[in-house]
């Protein structure tokens, strides 16, 4: 019963706040059900370590080194003066790391092929009821966070960034099997769900990353002789399928975009709305700004989106960006952050919190490379999840508690577990 916890908690880690119900506070922090999931999970993970033993966790001594390292920052760095919002600070971290536990959970509870199978089943299967759910409010027939809102960028029941990382990552187990001539029931319903589902919430990052894995399995299908003509064809198919339909829901934004990169004169409307790749830039820009000020440790965590943080570059970014609207550029009625992993962690925690988050992520990539000769289609079915899990966090600050965390840290615990299972 102990292998079925984590695939139990699938339908948890990945569903919106909006749709988790009642959530009571304990001390400063919110507990969701996500959160009890994410215990009940590590629980079981203790149960048997203590049962079965902890040698699966030595299997993977720099994944852990890297992200113990990591977290020891992030949490020094909520102290970083002047001290302000400590307290609140401290909750997000408390949750990143709760989040985090996923990773050596999954390495303790899944310890066999069949455990991953059932795993990989319930993961897809909600992809399957999170694509359906998104394609009947794209539909008009239900409503999402606002109500109806139909022929748009849909949510589903996650959210828009977290449901396209989520079926990108579904999507790249069915590249995995298509390269590798997998033909099993899981590799087309992942497939399946995973173009619906990628196209929906229409994130060009996402697409990035799936287009990463796809390159990615056609490179090891041609290197294992499995890759035919008329499978490159399939992977071709795929991206092209699943690219249109992004640029269908996102046609205006790229020619937004296009205008902000001056290939074009920015209309009025332009300039009294937001434009999503235009303000990531501005957001970036700004990141930027705070780490060049503060570049080995940065200002502390989640402290980017702080008034005293942002604040003083606000005037440079509006000569930089002058088209931008108004309310593109943080204020204490917009705390927007960084938006983009990546920079947060160079704003909020310097070289020294980036060079720690990469390794964290290249460690997890090693693993999964080294397990592709023992476990092939699974060690390449986490190649592609954790290249898109990367690209989409593009897209993405730090949020405690976001289903985009939850598939990060399942994605390293699997890559860490994958090239040793039993029969």
């Amino acid at each position: 019963m102990l292998p079925l916890v984590p695939a139990a908690a699938i339908p948890f880690l990945f569903l919106h706040r909006s749709y988790q119900g009642f959530a009571p506070h304990v001390g400063p922090a919110q507990v969701f059900s996500s959160d009890i999931a994410i215990a009940a999970t590590v629980a079981a993970a203790l149960i048997a370590g203590i049962r079965q033993g902890w040698d699966p966790l030595r299997r993977a001594p720099v994944l852990w080194a890297f992200a113990v390292a990591l977290f020891v920052l992030v949490v020094a760095s909520c102290f970083w003066r002047p001290l302000d919002h400590t307290q609140t600070h401290l909750v997000t971290a408390a949750k990143l790391i709760e989040y985090a536990l996923l990773a050596p959970s999954v390495v303790l509870l899944l310890r066999r092929r069949l455990d991953v199978d059932r795993f990989l089943w319930v993961f897809v299967l909600w992809n399957v009821a999170a694509a359906a759910w998104g394609t009947l409010q794209f539909l008009g027939l239900v409503n999402e966070f606002e109500g109806k809102r139909p022929a748009q960028r849909e949510v589903s029941f996650i959210g828009i960034h977290d449901f396209a990382g989520f079926s990108g990552a579904t999507l790249a187990i069915g590249l995995a099997g298509i390269a590798l001539g997998n033909r099993s029931r899981l590799v087309r319903v992942a497939t399946a769900s995973g173009i619906v589902g990628s196209i929906l919430p229409a994130s060009v990052f996402a697409y990035s990353g799936v287009v990463v894995a796809a390159i990615l399995a056609a490179a090891v299908g041609r290197r294992a002789g499995t890759l035919t003509a008329r499978r490159a064809g399939a992977l071709v198919a795929i991206l092209a399928v699943v690219g249109a339909g992004v640029y269908e829901l996102r046609g205006s934004d790229v020619s937004n975009f296009l205008s902000f990169l001056g290939h074009s004169k920015p209309t009025a409307s332009q300039s009294e709305n937001i434009q999503t790749g235009a303000q990531h830039v501005l957001l970036a820009y700004i990141g930027v700004r705070i780490w060049l000020d503060h570049p080995i440790l940065g200002v502390g965590l989640d402290r980017s989106s702080d008034d005293a943080h942002y604040e003083p570059y606000i005037a440079a970014a509006k000569r930089r960006f002058p088209h931008q609207a108004p309310s593109a550029f943080p204020s204490p009625q917009h705390r927007w952050g960084v938006q983009n992993l990546w920079i947060q962690a160079l704003a909020d925690t310097g070289v020294v919190g980036l060079a720690l988050l990469l390794g964290t992520f290249a460690a997890a990539f090693v693993y999964a490379v080294r397990a592709l000769r023992p476990a092939a289609f699974l060690a390449l079915a986490l190649i592609g999840w954790l290249a898109v899990a990367t690209a989409t966090w593009n897209a993405l600050g730090i949020i405690a508690g976001n289903p985009m965390e939850a598939l990060t840290w399942l994605g390293f615990g699997l890559a860490a577990a994958v090239g040793t299972l039993a029969a």
